[in-house]
């Protein structure tokens, strides 16, 4: 199955394409002891972010992966998703900047998803993630929370799935399915293991 726009609707400047997705989970909260936070760094929740802020954050830090599910939705849409109360928005700072964000849905407790996690591309490489990825995991176990659970693809950072498995997820489920990438996307990279 190749790229195409004919059996759903993208908009201008995107492609369907098959992907494999990983689906990961983690029943039971982690037992060792949390990764200590780095040097000059703090975790904030962002309260009320805007969506034009949001988009901006997004896009620089899944532009490197060709995320887009954020960034086709329409604005009233990622408006009402950006509002819910069981939605939580961390960002990671480092020396005062920006380093990163996670997103942890919690609509279907006891279940939570980490939705959406990453850094900008300045700040991958320096020990950030794994802290902030324990941090996220550790968030998402607070409360009455009995299983959290992630999704990665072929197209996301390479080292990505070691980490998650390394976090103490293990894979339930993969699938191919048709997803929008953005064709300058497409056209400058090829998905993990390719």
């Amino acid at each position: 199955m190749g790229p195409t726009r004919a059996n759903r609707s993208v908009p201008e400047g995107y492609t369907l394409v098959p992907v494999k997705t990983a689906y990961l989970e983690m029943k039971a909260r982690p037992m060792a002891d949390p990764i200590p936070i780095p040097p000059a760094c703090e975790v904030k929740k962002w309260e009320k972010p805007g969506t034009a802020e949001y988009r901006r954050l997004f896009a620089a830090v899944g532009g490197e992966w060709g995320w887009s599910g954020r960034l086709l939705l329409p604005e009233d849409g990622l408006r009402k998703i950006l509002a819910k109360e069981t939605n939580e928005i961390h960002l990671l700072y480092s020396r005062c900047r920006v380093a990163g964000f996670a997103e942890l849905d919690r609509g279907h407790e006891p279940q939570v998803e980490i939705s959406y996690f990453g850094l900008l591309p300045e700040f991958i490489g320096k020990g950030l993630g794994r802290f902030f990825l324990d941090w996220a995991v550790r968030r998402a176990w607070e409360g009455g929370t009995e299983r959290v659970w992630l999704h990665t693809c072929e197209y996301d950072h390479p080292k990505a799935m070691a980490a998650y498995l390394k976090a103490g997820f293990s894979v339930v489920d993969e699938k191919t399915e048709a997803q929008p990438y953005a064709e300058e996307f497409l056209l400058r990279t090829s998905p993990v293991g390719h």
